[in-house]
Formats: C-alpha cells, sequence, structure tokens
C-alpha cells in the first residue's frame, strides 16, 4: 500500500509537513527545493525526488516506526527554519 502524503509531480514528492521534511532530511535524503504551495502560496512544499526508500521512509513516519536520532533531527530542522526565513 502506497502512502500519499503530497503531491506527486514527475519524479519529486511535494511534502507541506515540517516534521516530516525534517526526517527524511535527517535520514540523509537530499532536499531538491522549498517552493510555495500551489494552492496556497502561504505554504511552503518541500521537495523531494521520489523513491521507493523515501516512500518507506514516508510510510514509517506515519507508522510510527521510524528511529531518528534526536539531536540530528533538531540541527536539521533549525536548517530548514534558517532556509525558510532566508525565502519569506
Amino acid at each position: 500500500m502506497k502512502i500519499i502524503t503530497g503531491r506527486v509531480r514527475g519524479r519529486n514528492i511535494h511534502i507541506t509537513d515540517f516534521p516530516l521534511a525534517t526526517s527524511i532530511m535527517s535520514l540523509g535524503y537530499q532536499l531538491l527545493a522549498i517552493e510555495p504551495g500551489e494552492k496556497d502560496p502561504k505554504r511552503l512544499e518541500f521537495l523531494f525526488e521520489e523513491t521507493e526508500a523515501i516512500d518507506r521512509v514516508v510510510a514509517g513516519y506515519w507508522n510510527g516506526n521510524l528511529l531518528i536520532e534526536p539531536k540530528t533531527f533538531w540541527n536539521i530542522a533549525r536548517e530548514l527554519k534558517s532556509r525558510i526565513r532566508i525565502i519569506k
């Protein structure tokens, strides 16, 4: 079963959930871009390449099965917030 948590366009998945995006990055996956939302430009979307590995991370996140080192998560969250401030 595939869990869709954002829009998939081409080979990219657009995620609007900040903790999910932080979790994906904390596990070493590269953020491709941060863009304004298509329907709501005030809401940002985090773009990742859609792969089976990221699909498994997303499923693990929603099922509560992800294990992430807390300091890594916190550092990535701070980095993402800094990047968001630059955009706004």
